[in-house]
């Protein structure tokens, strides 16, 4: 069987010569530069030897052999420590290495002469009293290592801090900054639809109308914006109301109607009746417009989608379910993560892209209510009154429902876990009653 050398050297050229001098002589030779990766290769590879360079670009030698030591499937795999300090060879055999040697410039007769000896049973070892003052010696150096690396974490963790901040007020200053044009010029346009400044040719209402439609758009982006910094930083309280949430999602609905009717989508709504609850109205909108709006927007033109309201077990459940390419599998841990586009189950690359924003602020707000936001692609289950098939995906934004006479959410953004947002979802009650749209 043919011995397997594991060569953990940073010198690219040198290892590339102990490669053409060891497999000429009959060995399988494997090579890499870092440490880390040479132990996880070792671990993989299980060679015969291992020669590891005292001075790597990210370990020194005697850490990496001590490393190595600590797994049983390599304590009797013989290393040679290559160096060039006597120093260097105290600190490799006390750590565990079984020969030391430093090698001359161009690999030759001597290394393989070391290589046959130590496969052979040969083991270099320090005096009782060396080996005790290597090991001294070697500990302070790892601890001043160690204490350098924490330094250093603590440093890039107050560095990312601190871009976190500065991220969250520059989002906050340019959604605010968009914001401000976008106010009147919306007014401006339902004035001019009204027809108070003049009649309206009807392509000219039209115009108007779909300019009105692309603000609206522009608006939820910048929405989201605010959202996501505030509810990102904790600085987004939320402002309770009494809201009715099957005329919540009424609004929605309404403020879509263009790209539904562009679409040629139908698209049904099963109310779920009942009392007003206790929410932050704003918030909770524009969380139903992100789920709706996605479900509109990456459905096959004539699809079918359908918005869910129900109520089961103290919480209030908006369930959207629709007939797109659906999402891979492999995805749905990381779709409510910022700025993350998910792939189609389909691998549809001409998907529209997005601000990878809208998700993130729909989980931020449902777990600033004490709720949470999950997705099934495909759907598990169909919802039981439903005339149509769903293929693509299932969101489900369920918070508690509080009645008005209830105190202010005791839940804060962050408040639950990223997880519950893939959590499994319990299947949803039939609705009360529905209305259709194309």
């Amino acid at each position: 069987m043919t011995p397997r050398v594991l060569c953990i050297v940073q010198d690219e050229a040198f290892r590339a010569q102990v490669r053409a001098l060891l497999e000429a002589s009959g060995f399988a030779v494997e090579g890499t530069g870092s440490g880390l990766e040479g132990s996880a290769r070792a671990l993989t590879v299980r060679p015969d030897l291992i020669l590891a360079g005292v001075h790597l670009p990210d370990m020194e030698g005697h850490e990496l052999v001590a490393r190595l030591r600590c797994e049983k499937a390599l304590a009797t795999v013989p290393i040679v420590a290559l160096g060039g300090a006597a120093a260097d060879r105290d600190a490799a055999l006390a750590a565990g290495a079984d020969g030391f040697m430093v090698p001359e410039a161009t690999p030759g007769a001597a290394l393989m002469e070391e290589v046959r000896a130590v496969l052979a049973g040969k083991h270099e070892r320090l005096p009782e009293d060396g080996e005790r003052a290597a090991l001294k010696a070697m500990s302070g150096a790892m601890a001043s290592r160690l204490e350098a690396a924490l330094n250093c974490e603590r440093r890039t963790a107050a560095r990312l801090a601190e871009a976190d901040r500065l991220k969250g007020a520059f989002i906050n200053n340019l959604a605010h900054e968009l914001s401000t044009p976008l106010t009147p010029l919306s007014g401006y346009l339902r004035i001019l639809l009204t027809e108070k400044l003049g009649t309206l040719a009807p392509q000219q209402r039209r115009i108007v109308e779909a300019m009105l439609q692309s603000v609206g758009r522009l608006t939820r982006i910048v929405d989201n914006l605010s959202d996501f910094a505030s509810l990102q930083s904790g600085h987004a309280p939320l402002l309770d109301a009494e809201v009715n949430p099957d005329g919540l999602v009424d609004e929605v609905i309404a403020e879509l109607r263009p790209a539904v009717k562009d679409a040629r989508l139908h698209l049904a709504v099963h109310h779920g009746s009942g009392a007003p609850v206790r929410a932050d109205a704003r918030k909770l909108r524009q969380a139903l417009a992100n789920l709706i709006g996605n479900a509109v927007k990456f459905s096959p033109h004539g699809g079918e989608v359908l918005v869910e309201v129900a109520r089961e077990g103290g919480k209030l459940r908006f369930a959207i379910y629709d007939q797109g390419p659906g999402i891979r599998a492999g995805e749905l841990e990381r779709i409510f993560e910022p700025l993350h586009h998910a792939a189609s189950r389909a691998g549809d690359e001409a998907r529209p892209p997005g601000s990878g924003l809208g998700l993130p602020v729909v989980r931020r707000i449902a777990e600033a209510h004490g709720g949470r936001v999950f997705v099934e692609s495909p759907p598990r289950t169909q919802p039981l009154s439903a005339t149509h098939h769903y293929t693509g995906s299932k969101f489900v934004l369920e918070v508690p429902e509080r009645s008005p006479r209830d105190g202010p959410s005791p839940a804060a953004p962050g408040a639950q876990d990223a997880a519950a947002a893939t959590a499994a979802p319990a299947p949803p009650p039939g609705p009360a009653s529905s209305a259709t749209m194309r």
